[in-house]
């Protein structure tokens, strides 16, 4: 019920959030999903990947959405474009097709980061003019050190916030002057709370945070600033992401705060093991989509197995299921929260079936 909402969100930015979500008139038009796959091009397309593109895909077509393919080449020293090119492949080979992205284009472009720079360093410069972002000058030395006091007093390392207390006019002439800086948030929140559509009510206090990176020193843009200022201006409705991200989102609702913007309503996908309960790897065989390809597996049984890897149909017992099966009963409140178990014997059933 609405006052058990209220009841259950125990902050204030759960309160407000709700009180808004709430107090929406009747018939208020919900904006039209759209959901993004935002993969690095710095390796081959993992299952973890795909399955994870997968429930983007089937989300969108659901609900009649756009399903974007976004590129996160900031990581200059290790994406290639080779990568890139076996990643649009795979995709495709897959049977996943997208509305917008680097090949085909789309009203909310480009659709690579390192092509949105300019963006970037705009919004970093925003945020340092109002206050909520100020010059880092410590060097990686300094850093480190404060890491290792950190861990031997047995607490989360966490950045000491030595660089907040400098004047601002002063730290502005030091960048101009040409000192390496970095530009760092700065938290206030207490804690970060967001209604998770899979794992439900989900809280992290800011003392695990620290005032996180923005731009790093030579330029680059932070993935948790990045992925913000993408999202936010791409109009994406609902993230939809691996686990391996829920302690990302505490940093990227701390920017959207500072940026005054609504944050979309995000799921995080359960992990998925291999047959020894360990995060699935190389060492238990075959876990890239060009590996699976080779080895003669079928896009078709390849799709059905991981649609079913950590969600599963209304009956709960269905195992074959076409696409268009799958896009009309697809629905994030059959996720499982538990992690998935990768089945190898059940991949060659399916793919001996289709």
């Amino acid at each position: 019920t609405n006052t058990g909402i209220l009841r259950y969100a125990q902050n204030d930015t759960a309160q407000r959030f709700f009180s808004n979500l709430l107090s929406l008139p009747q018939g208020h038009p919900m904006p039209k999903v759209r959901v993004r796959f935002a993969p690095s091009p710095t390796g081959y397309v993992h299952v973890g990947n795909a399955r994870t593109a997968l429930f983007n895909w089937l989300f969108a077509r659901h609900h009649g959405g756009v399903f974007a393919l976004r590129i996160e080449d900031t990581d200059v020293e290790r994406s290639k474009e080779e990568y890139e090119r076996q990643l649009l492949e795979d995709l495709r080979w897959f049977g996943l097709d997208w509305d917008e992205g680097p090949d085909k284009g789309g009203p909310y472009g480009p659709y690579r980061q390192s092509e949105r720079r300019a963006l970037y360093s705009e919004y970093a410069a925003k945020l340092i003019a109002q206050g909520d972002a100020y010059y880092c000058f410590c060097s990686a030395e300094q850093l480190e050190a404060e890491r290792q006091e950190e861990l031997k007093a047995g607490r989360q390392p966490r950045y000491s916030g030595r660089c907040r207390k400098l004047d601002a006019e002063e730290a502005a002439r030091r960048k101009t002057a040409g000192e390496p800086a970095a530009v760092r948030l700065k938290i206030l929140e207490s804690s970060f709370f967001w209604n998770d559509l899979v794992h439900g009510p989900t809280v992290f206090s800011s003392e695990v945070i620290g005032d996180p990176i923005l731009v790093r020193s030579e330029g680059n843009p932070a993935y948790n600033y990045a992925v913000v200022i993408d999202d936010h201006q791409m109009e994406i409705t609902h993230v939809i992401r691996g686990d391996d991200h829920i302690s990302n989102t505490p940093r990227q609702l701390a920017v959207y705060r500072a940026l005054g913007w609504e944050p979309p309503e995000f799921a995080h996908l359960s992990t998925i093991l291999g047959a020894d309960r360990t995060r699935l790897s190389k060492r238990h065989g075959a876990t890239s989509m060009e590996s699976f390809r080779e080895m003669g597996i079928l896009p078709e049984a390849l799709r059905n197995y991981l649609a079913l890897l950590g969600w599963s149909p209304a009956d709960g017992k269905t195992e074959i299921l076409s696409p268009s099966e799958l896009v009309a009963q697809f629905s994030l409140d059959h996720i499982t929260k538990s992690p998935a178990v990768f089945d190898n014997d059940k991949l060659h059933w399916l793919n001996r079936h289709y």
